[in-house]
């Protein structure tokens, strides 16, 4: 990773949350906006430019403004997330929904399955702790993102879902309270290459693990995403027991 100065930092922050929120390439006025800079948008605009050399943001020819890369994402997860931890209340909403599942669709992991989806607009997938690993998914969601509502976009990734191989592959590396992110190209399989997914290992008892992830578009709301699959998974033993 090419080291950068704070005010790269600061700018390219200031694009993947401007993208993460509007869907839209960002243009220097907006993130001189954004980030109140005492800098005219000519030397944000250099800036950007230096940013995209650097293989951080690129440049859609249709647009004036830039979008993050994979790239771009990996050193903002890595380097720059804030870190947001869910309120009372986003736990208790949590909950409740986690309970309302389970009373409709059966114990986890369908629950939690479906639990994810409703609370993120993400795809979910769900293993189940005790082998053979049953791979439980809510893919539908997946039509609710601007990225993939064209239903060209989006079946290749509904189709990946749905191979149990492929599940697998997403869910059989994560680790109890660890959580995995795996960005855009870094996906071993092609037709995932357009999202992000974001894992982690769940244990029930003394039953053997199981793992939940949040599969969206590489433009994912990655601090709120990664707060709530670290808390359904590190607190998934008194979640159920609430229900």
């Amino acid at each position: 990773m090419i080291a950068l100065d704070p005010r790269k930092q600061e700018i390219l922050r200031a694009v993947i949350a401007t993208y993460i929120h509007t869907a839209e390439p960002v243009g220097s006025e907006s993130v001189v906006q954004r980030l109140h800079l005492r800098v005219s948008p000519a030397t944000v605009r250099n800036e950007m430019a230096a940013l995209e050399e650097m293989g951080y943001l690129s440049h859609p020819h249709t647009s004036a403004g830039r979008i993050p890369t994979d790239r771009g994402y990996r050193v903002y997860v890595d380097a720059m997330l804030p870190y947001i931890d869910l309120s009372a209340r986003e736990r208790a909403r949590v909950r409740r929904k986690f309970r309302d599942t389970v009373e409709e669709q059966g114990p986890a992991p369908e629950g939690i399955a479906l639990t994810l989806a409703i609370v993120t607009d993400y795809a979910s997938v769900v293993a189940e702790p005790n082998p053979p690993m049953h791979f439980f998914r809510r893919t539908s969601n997946i039509l609710k993102q601007p990225e993939f509502q064209d239903a060209r976009a989006a079946q290749p990734v509904i189709s990946a879902l749905e191979r149990d191989d492929v599940v697998t592959d997403l869910l059989g590396a994560v680790s109890v309270r660890q959580v995995r992110i795996t960005i855009g190209s870094e996906h071993r399989h092609q037709d995932l290459r357009g999202c992000s997914l974001i894992a982690a290992a769940y244990q029930i008892g003394d039953s053997a693990e199981g793992a939940l992830g949040i599969l969206g578009p590489t433009r994912m709301n990655y601090a709120k995403v990664i707060s709530l699959v670290r808390y359904l998974a590190s607190d998934l033993n008194s979640t159920l027991e609430q229900s």
